[in-house]
C-alpha cells in the first residue's frame, strides 16, 4: 500500500511538471516571436542610417610613428591627443589651433614627422620618414 502511494505521488509530480513546462514553454515561444517581430522593420520601411561623424568630431591619424587624434574648426587643426607608437617618443608637437599642426615621432635611428591640415573640415595626415 505504501508503494502504491509513493508511485500516485511521483505520477502526480511527474504530470504537474510536464503540464508546468509545456505551459512556459509556450509562453517563452510567444514571447521570443513578440521580440523577434518588434526588433524588424515594417514592410517598405527601410532602416535609419547609421550616424555619420559630426563636422569637427576628432579622427584617429594612424601613422608609423604613432597616432594623432585631431579635429578642425573653421580651417583650424586642433590636436586633442598624441601616442607614440611602441619605442617612439615624441621629439616635438604644435597643439594649439593653427591652420596645420606638426609632429615629430623618434626612435634609435628613425624619425616620422607628421603634419596635419584640414581639408573639406576633415584632418588629414602627410607622414614623412626620416
Amino acid at each position: 500500500m505504501r508503494v502504491a502511494r509513493w508511485v500516485l505521488a511521483i505520477t502526480a509530480w511527474t504530470i504537474c511538471a510536464v503540464a508546468l513546462s509545456a505551459f512556459s514553454l509556450g509562453r517563452v515561444s510567444a514571447a521570443r516571436e513578440a521580440l523577434i517581430k518588434a526588433t524588424r522593420p515594417a514592410p517598405g520601411v527601410s532602416p535609419p542610417a547609421s550616424p555619420s561623424p559630426s563636422p569637427g568630431s576628432p579622427t584617429l591619424l594612424r601613422t608609423p610613428g604613432g597616432n594623432v587624434m585631431a579635429g578642425c574648426d573653421k580651417g583650424q587643426v586642433r590636436v586633442v591627443y598624441l601616442r607614440p607608437a611602441a619605442g617612439f617618443h615624441i621629439v616635438s608637437a604644435d597643439r594649439a589651433p593653427a591652420p596645420q599642426s606638426r609632429v615629430t615621432f623618434k626612435t634609435d635611428g628613425r624619425e616620422v614627422r607628421v603634419v596635419v591640415t584640414c581639408a573639406d573640415g576633415e584632418p588629414h595626415a602627410e607622414t614623412t620618414l626620416g
